[in-house]
């Protein structure tokens, strides 16, 4: 029996393996994330880029003392699990630990945040926009109308000057992520000195601000990069021909 104790010693440590989970809340319970719903994560030293407050802290750990290896994809996804059940918006890094001589698992604290203020919305349904520019087709700006990015989004483009330095609002017509809605504000426009050009104020997925400068080539198209940490991508817009109307 006395060489079978390791053994049985190894097998209850090895059972034992795990990560334990502690919510602390600072709000009342919110709705859920739907499935989809893109969480962004920043380190604590990276600006988000917009107001938040603070829902929750949470902190993912070992259940015990464990000599098995953890995972770093298994404690993201019980972080990103509880914050689409928390109602997050965000998830805010506070801290992280790697496996050593006494934890086998990731470790990590982390603040579950919402957005706290209101996104800009054109109030606008793709309907009535549509009517705008039959109504407006002669005195249009090369640059409004109904753009696509090759995605299943639609964006809208419209004159307004109501915040300076702009002269043209972008809109979500048709979202392609949960998070964003219809009616949001996607760019912030004003011409440049060269005829055919715009500086344009573009928010990224996670609404990070990214600036750059397009020219329309033949009124129809234009396309920029946007730098996003130590990455680029680039991003197409094409101008769609309006719907027929309907008799």
């Amino acid at each position: 029996m006395k060489k079978l104790a390791p053994v049985l010693f190894l097998i209850m440590l090895l059972a034992g393996c795990g990560t334990a989970k502690t919510y602390k809340p600072n709000l009342a319970a919110q709705p859920p994330k739907p499935a989809g719903y893109p969480i962004p994560v920043y380190d604590p030293d990276v600006r988000i880029p917009r107001p938040c407050e603070l829902i929750g802290q949470l902190a993912i750990g070992d259940s015990g003392f464990t000599v098995s290896g953890g995972s770093l994809n298994g404690v993201m996804k019980t972080l990103t699990d509880t914050a689409h059940e928390k109602g997050a918006d965000v998830i805010q890094v506070t801290s992280m630990e790697k496996p050593g001589f006494t934890s086998a698992n990731y470790g990590i604290e982390a603040n579950l945040l919402r957005y706290a203020d209101q996104w800009e919305t054109v109030s606008l349904s793709e309907k009535e926009f549509i009517a705008y520019l039959r109504q407006h087709q002669s005195a249009l700006d090369p640059i409004e109308g109904v753009w696509s990015d090759g995605s299943t989004e639609l964006t809208g483009i419209i004159r307004d000057n109501s915040r300076k330095g702009r002269d043209f609002i972008a809109f979500t017509l048709r979202p392609r992520l949960p998070s964003w809605r219809p009616g949001y504000k996607k760019m912030d426009i004003a011409p440049a000195a060269r005829p055919g050009a715009y500086n344009i104020k573009f928010y990224r997925e996670d609404f990070a601000e990214a600036d750059t400068s397009v020219l329309l080539d033949h009124n129809s198209s234009f396309k920029f990069i946007i730098r996003a940490g130590d990455g680029a991508y680039p991003v197409a817009y094409v101008k769609l021909n309006l719907p027929a109307a309907a008799n």
